[in-house]
């Protein structure tokens, strides 16, 4: 798998002036459909908004915070809440963000930009990390809970506390290792699981509570998220479903259907399961990389990119032939370790298979995802 650089992408709903955001639903609103409309887009498209600098931190940071709610929900697992809104004819994208690499030093991650286009290339995006200096005061009240305050407002952030979630009887082998929860921006959940005897790390869904509809695929083993295009293989060895392919253009926007490698588990991973699992794969990265797979800087982390990008549906077939071939658990679940474009054999490989270098720079500094 090629390693991907991540950049700051994807949003809860957020528009100018007064920046809605997606809430969490109450009994009340499960009565009602929840309608989004073309006149609602062209609206806060031409509502006049606050005069903001773009180009300064400061001043969107002041814009974006003062349409938060007072309670906030982070739902995906690397504590990244995502937002965009409509300025001046162009749709920014950006995240507010607590690191778990960082904890606890004071301060909070900011970072957006104009939202990914196919037609050019992607914008640099703005980023600045917000503290006591900026007038941003942050208080980590436990791992999962925080209050950032500034200018006479108070936001409470919440992270779900997934420490409880565990996989389904059956769903982790015996000779596999069970790293963590994840949730998705794109609402999906994982459990990301690590095959020992294969090397190679697996993404199971986790369809509670169900997120998406999955329609048939030209091969009968292979059902595809109509909402998110993700793509699951009928595991025949295990009562699961296995991520085996996300939409390519989906990671060219960097959108939330871009692939949960830049979700892990990082709140719920338990001591060094992760570490080792990665020791495991290439033993030359022992004392070089934390906990989380990162290097001492956090500026490198290791991306678990063990699924394909697919341009059509079709493209899946390797990784679904290879499966329908071998019977050896090994040999069976090493197929799962999906080759990237450019990576035609074990020699033209990253130094780690199935969790490729990843310049997470931009992760860690929240000037990406």
């Amino acid at each position: 798998m090629t390693a991907h650089s991540q950049f700051v992408s994807r949003a809860f709903a957020i528009v100018f002036p007064t920046l809605l955001l997606a809430m969490p639903l109450t009994a009340a609103d499960a009565a009602t459909l929840k309608l989004h409309t073309n006149q609602q887009e062209i609206e806060e498209l031409t509502a006049p908004g606050p005069e903001i600098d773009t180009a300064n931190p400061d001043q969107v940071f002041a814009a974006v915070f003062e349409a938060l709610p007072e309670k906030a929900v982070i739902y995906p697992t690397e504590s990244y809440y995502y937002f965009t809104f409509p300025y001046k004819g162009i749709v920014y994208a950006g995240n507010i963000r607590f690191d778990a690499w960082d904890q606890f030093d004071g301060k909070v991650h900011f970072a957006y930009f104009p939202q990914y286009a196919f037609w050019r290339k992607p914008l640099d995006p703005a980023y600045k990390k917000l503290g006591k200096e900026d007038g941003v005061d942050v208080k980590q009240i436990d791992k999962l809970h925080y209050t950032v305050s500034f200018k006479g407002k108070t936001v409470a952030f919440e992270l779900p506390d997934l420490s409880k979630t565990k996989p389904a009887p059956g769903v982790v082998r015996n000779d596999e290792t069970y790293i963590g929860p994840i949730w998705d921006e794109s609402g999906v959940r994982f459990d990301l699981v690590f095959n020992k005897p294969s090397k190679t790390f697996l993404y199971v869904l986790n369809d509670t509570p169900k997120t998406d509809q999955y329609e048939p695929s030209p091969f009968p083993e292979v059902t595809v998220g109509n909402r998110t295009s993700f793509a699951f293989y009928k595991d025949k060895l295990a009562d699961r479903r296995i991520l085996i392919g996300v939409f390519m253009g989906n990671t060219q926007l960097n959108n939330y259907f871009d692939g949960p490698f830049d979700q892990l588990p990082d709140n719920f991973i338990e001591g060094d399961t992760l570490r080792d699992a990665l020791i495991e794969i290439d033993p030359s990265i022992k004392g070089k990389m934390d906990r989380y797979g990162s290097d001492p800087s956090g500026e490198v982390r290791y991306a678990i990119t063990t699924y394909m990008y697919y341009g059509d549906v079709e493209d899946l077939k390797p990784v679904v032939d290879c499966a329908a071939k071998e019977s050896d658990a090994p040999k069976y679940y090493a197929c799962f370790d999906a080759k990237q474009p450019g990576e035609d054999g074990p020699d033209e490989q990253k130094p780690v298979e199935g969790a490729k270098p990843d310049e997470r720079k931009a992760d860690r500094s929240s000037t990406g995802k």
